[in-house]
């Protein structure tokens, strides 16, 4: 099967860091360790798993700082990857194979696989704490101490034998699959990771005291925030900081009140928040600002050293800083944390949520409200590429304002 697939040579990957600077379309090379080859379809660990063939792969945030060289070289995300392995988490597919134990109604159903590769999916028992109560997110496991069948791996498309969504074939175990309501076409189900992260980050936020929000980014995760804050019934202000217009189109759109382009100049980002927010600038030594006042909650979905900073210091006393954006923030100004008694919350993946007085897992939920109607997700599934165009679908990815992009995806014959 054809398959994209990523492994790092230390030697290419640090000629890339220099080369880049002035050939930036090396990141899309072998050198960079990323090929289009011809692979074999993984094999099934256990009698529990599936094999599902790939209808459409979609190209996540994480996975062009991976190939964009954000993450630092000695991020703690290594230790929980498994390479080379065929790229890809966000998934449409059809289950092609099934196991001995497993419920043969499974075969041709269309499902999207929640890729997280937790302890259940591990064959651990007992489960660990975490995933005892459900947030299997964040799993203790993934690191695969030599307790599991699968090596470590966060998720699909960061774990060799299992596979990813930028390959024709991948495995999955039954209790990853969520089978695709009917009224869900494909072009909207791509959309259901992306949205199940901005939804739990929402899920995680104490919203019950929360009058003005501040979304920082309108990329997918940024856009699935103010789409969930809406859904679930928050009914105060919502602000978004946008970078590129088409953005702040959709944000509008999706039920933003304000969409706000902050100016490049360090004072004059705080200046602009500062007027919207009726907060006071105060400055220190060397260009320095924080404000007084600010947001009740900052979802922050950029994952930047300066989209970090600027969302802790745009958030009022003892609000909350939600975490959605994937980052390392080196270098950030941690003063407002414990200055202001900020609440931050880290929201990874997803995870069975409480909602409504009930437990549902997040693709579920969003399967649901998908249903319930306005706004069209559709349109953030902005390209499709086929696999062989694979350079050009990342440019696009990479290069938001330029083609106008929001999702990009692979679509399989």
């Amino acid at each position: 099967m054809k398959a994209i697939v990523y492994g790092v040579n230390p030697v290419g990957w640090g000629t890339c860091v220099w080369l880049k600077i002035f050939w930036p379309g090396c990141l899309l090379t072998r050198l960079n360790g990323l090929t289009l080859r011809e692979v074999d379809p993984p094999a099934m660990p256990g009698d529990d798993w599936v094999l599902c063939r790939t209808v459409l792969g979609g190209i996540c945030g994480s996975d062009i700082a991976v190939i964009a060289q954000r993450q630092p070289p000695n991020s703690f995300l290594q230790s929980f990857s498994t390479l080379p392995a065929t790229m890809g988490h966000e998934n449409v597919a059809v289950v092609e194979r099934v196991g001995a134990d497993v419920d043969s109604g499974w075969l041709g159903k269309r499902v999207c696989v929640e890729p997280t590769l937790c302890c259940r999916v591990r064959g651990i028992d007992p489960a660990c704490k975490p995933c005892r109560s459900g947030q299997f997110g964040a799993c203790e496991n993934f690191a695969a101490d030599g307790s599991s069948h699968l090596p470590p791996g966060t998720s699909l498309g960061y774990c060799g034998p299992v596979g990813g969504s930028w390959g024709e074939y991948f495995v999955a175990h039954t209790s990853q699959l969520i089978e695709i309501p009917q009224r869900i076409p494909d072009e909207q189900a791509i959309l259901t990771d992306p949205l199940a992260c901005s939804l739990h980050a929402v899920l995680r936020a104490d919203l019950s005291r929360v009058e003005r929000v501040l979304v920082y980014g309108a990329g997918i995760l940024g856009l699935g925030v103010v789409w969930a804050l809406r859904a679930v019934g928050f009914d105060g202000k919502i602000d978004v900081i946008a970078r590129h217009r088409h953005q702040g189109r959709l944000a509008g759109e999706f039920g933003a009140d304000e969409v706000l382009y902050p100016p490049a100049g360090r004072r004059e980002r705080f200046e602009a928040v500062a007027e919207r927010t009726g907060s006071r600038l105060t400055r220190a030594r060397f260009g320095n600002y924080m404000l007084s006042g600010g947001y009740d909650a900052v979802f922050e979905c950029v994952g930047s050293e300066r989209s970090i900073e600027e969302a802790l210091k745009w958030t009022a006393a003892r609000g909350q800083v939600i975490l959605v954006g994937t980052g390392h923030g080196r270098g950030t100004d941690m003063t407002a944390l414990w200055f202001r008694e900020l609440t931050v919350i880290g929201a990874y993946g997803r995870s069975v949520e409480d909602f409504a007085g009930r437990r549902i897992q997040t693709y579920q939920l969003v399967h649901e409200l998908m249903l319930a109607g306005s706004p069209d997700l559709s349109v953030l599934l902005t390209h499709t590429f086929s696999l062989t165009d694979y350079k050009a679908a990342l440019s696009v990815a990479m290069h938001k304002a330029r083609h106008e992009s929001v999702k990009v995806a692979f679509r399989f014959g």
